[in-house]
């Protein structure tokens, strides 16, 4: 009985629907289908009609006259006129330019290194040997040990004589005095303050 009910129910849900999907569904698959034919055919035409005469005129026209206008052209340029004049050109101006501008700094640099040693390093060398160093022991006996060494080993001993001096009239003056008012004053008040004030705290708090 209840599998009947259903079965009605079912069926007056299907005699309501099926109007709708064939009024509303099937018209839209029809134009959709409609549009993608039409889609195509204009695709088509489109390839037949204008991509195909340029694919034909590319591959008939366009790029033979590309490869025998152009390509083969500057090929035959490239290898018959230009490589060889570069070959040329680096074989006899470039490369013999290369070679003297070498043998030339070459030369330059043995120049300056001849230069070097007999302007600067010879006389450097015969003047250190032959004016300096007689001058520095020349100074060392004759002017160091006899009076510079003596003087300021005299002024050392004034520094430190003066050092420890100093040392003393500080420790004196200013040392011993700090040292008696710290223990003679400082303290004895320092002292007398925590007194009153633990007599205080005691009196406020009991």
């Amino acid at each position: 009985m209840e599998q009947q009910q259903q079965q009605g129910g079912g069926g007056c849900l299907v005699a309501v629907v099926r109007p709708v999907v064939v009024a509303v569904v099937v018209p839209l698959r029809l134009l959709w289908e409609l549009l993608v034919l039409v889609a195509r055919g204009i695709g088509w035409v489109c390839d037949k009609v204008l991509l195909w005469p340029l694919r034909l005129l590319w591959r008939y026209v366009l790029r033979p006259l590309l490869r025998w206008l152009v390509v083969i052209p500057l090929c035959g340029l490239w290898r018959w006129v230009v490589r060889p004049m570069l070959e040329w050109l680096w074989r006899y101006v470039l490369a013999p330019i290369g070679r003297g501008v070498r043998a030339v700094a070459a030369g330059l640099g043995k120049v300056v290194a001849w230069l070097a040693r007999y302007l600067v390093a010879v006389p450097a060398r015969t003047v250190w040997r032959w004016v300096l160093v007689p001058l520095g022991k020349a100074f060392h006996h004759g002017l160091w040990r006899p009076v510079l060494f003596p003087v300021l080993r005299a002024l050392w001993v004034a520094f430190v004589w003066a050092w420890r001096l100093g040392g003393r009239i500080w420790r004196f003056t200013v040392m011993r005095p700090c040292r008696w008012v710290r223990r003679e004053v400082w303290w004895p008040v320092k002292a007398e303050i925590r007194r009153v004030a633990r007599e205080v705290r005691r009196t406020l708090l009991g």
